[in-house]
């Protein structure tokens, strides 16, 4: 047996993947210590965009100065192994699911059937968020994105064994589930037919579950079975992250997206006729090739509209083996590092002033950090909220009053006495 230390870059996805590694290894009789001590490393990788990369690689050098052995899986090493496996001898590069990086290390000898069913090793008690993957691979191929081709396919996971693996997290004192996928919105129950509004439902009903959310969803799929879902069931948390990555229709068009600036605004306004209280956070890409100063005006005017309240932002680079990559790269690195501020201290303007909203009013907050000096945990709505030292334990669920703003959250008070979920 081993001492080992997971880690992740990228998505909620990649997240997943290196908690299923993490847990077939723990079941094992490996030994999970920090990662200063770790005699093996697992790091899953991404490959979104080419800094995603290089942050791959440095993670691996990073880890090379104390570990005896690093292994590497993931979208970046599904694209190319070599550039990991080249690093060092002590780099053993996997090309496959994360769970099989176990399997590698050895003592797994049940790996074969566990990732053949798609039954995901469980993840360690203390986590009061479980991230279940429910759908893996996409059939958009946006011009920009590798995706499809370190991924695969769209395929979903029957919702049997969804259902199964959260009734296991439940017992494993994990009250919120984050149901995630690349392309999640493209669900499909195999067996069923259940769409992912429906999914989200009986996953909310499963005994103990407090809380249910989405990693992210494409606009496309913001379907009315999900919409129901987040009208209807209380659990079903009123947050989506939908990814608009530009407000104007040529550059969208240029990206391969699937909709309009004002197909998005429609959907959205959909959404918050539906869920009047949704929080609605996005993607944004600057600098595609072709992305002209009005086009970039478009894509603020389009987030001020939809009111978004948090944009993460990318700087477009040219991807290996996409169709944009054959458009070149016409937007200057000054002009995409300007836009990127300007975009940052929007957002951050956009967070405030939704954050201010909140100022006064009671919140249910789900803790999942404690600390000497404060304990903190999100809102249903996804906001951070900071509660003074001694206000909860991990998994508590607290109803808080907003008083103040703070740096990246609201500053509250418990208003009851915490009980467990």
């Amino acid at each position: 047996m081993a001492s080992f230390a997971v880690k992740f870059l990228g998505c909620k996805v990649s997240q997943a993947d290196a908690m299923l590694a993490r847990g077939e290894l723990i079941s094992a009789g490996h030994v999970e210590v920090p990662e200063a001590r770790a005699e093996l490393h697992v790091i899953n990788t991404c490959a979104i965009t080419s800094e995603a990369e290089a942050k791959s690689r440095q993670s691996v050098r990073r880890s090379l100065r104390s570990a005896r052995d690093v292994y590497v899986a993931g979208c970046a090493v599904n694209l190319n192994d070599r550039q990991f496996s080249e690093i060092d001898p002590r780099v053993r590069s996997f090309v496959g699911i994360a769970e099989e990086v176990a399997a590698e290390i050895g003592g797994c000898a049940d790996i074969e059937h566990r990732v053949l069913s798609r039954r995901p090793g469980e993840q360690p008690a203390g986590r009061t968020r479980g991230f279940v993957k429910v759908q893996d691979g996409c059939d958009c191929h946006c011009a920009y994105c590798v995706i499809p081709t370190v991924r695969g396919a769209a395929r979903s996971r029957p919702a049997s064994g969804v259902l199964d693996e959260v009734r296991r997290r439940v017992a494993s004192d994990q009250p919120e589930m984050v149901l995630t996928g690349i392309s999640v919105g493209d669900y499909r129950d195999p067996e069923r037919g259940l769409e992912l509004g429906e999914l989200m439902v009986e996953v909310a009903r499963v005994p103990g579950v407090q809380r249910v959310r989405l990693s992210s969803v494409e606009v496309i799929h913001v379907k009315d079975s999900l919409l129901d879902a987040l009208a209807g069931e209380p659990k079903v948390c009123p947050h989506l992250h939908v990814p608009l990555q530009s407000g104007d229709d040529a550059v969208l068009r240029a990206m391969g997206r699937h909709y309009t600036a004002g197909q998005y605004l429609e959907q959205i306004a959909a959404l918050r006729a539906a869920a009047p209280g949704v929080n609605v956070t996005t993607d944004v890409i600057v600098g595609f090739p072709g992305e002209s100063e009005g086009a970039f005006a478009r894509t603020l005017e389009v987030i001020e509209r939809a009111e978004i309240t948090r944009v993460h932002t990318f700087q477009y680079s040219a991807r290996p083996g996409t169709r944009a990559a054959a458009l070149g790269d016409h937007v200057p690195p000054e002009r995409k590092k300007l836009r990127s501020q300007l975009l940052r201290g929007r957002s951050e303007a956009l967070s405030r002033r939704h954050r201010s909203r909140k100022l006064g009013t009671s919140q249910r907050v789900l803790v999942d950090k404690v600390a000497e000096s404060r304990c903190s945990g999100y809102s249903a709505d996804y906001t951070r909220c900071y509660l003074p030292a001694g206000s909860a334990m991990p998994g508590q669920l607290v109803e808080v009053v907003c008083e103040r703003l703070h740096a990246d959250g609201i500053s509250c008070r418990v208003r009851e006495a915490p009980g467990l979920c």
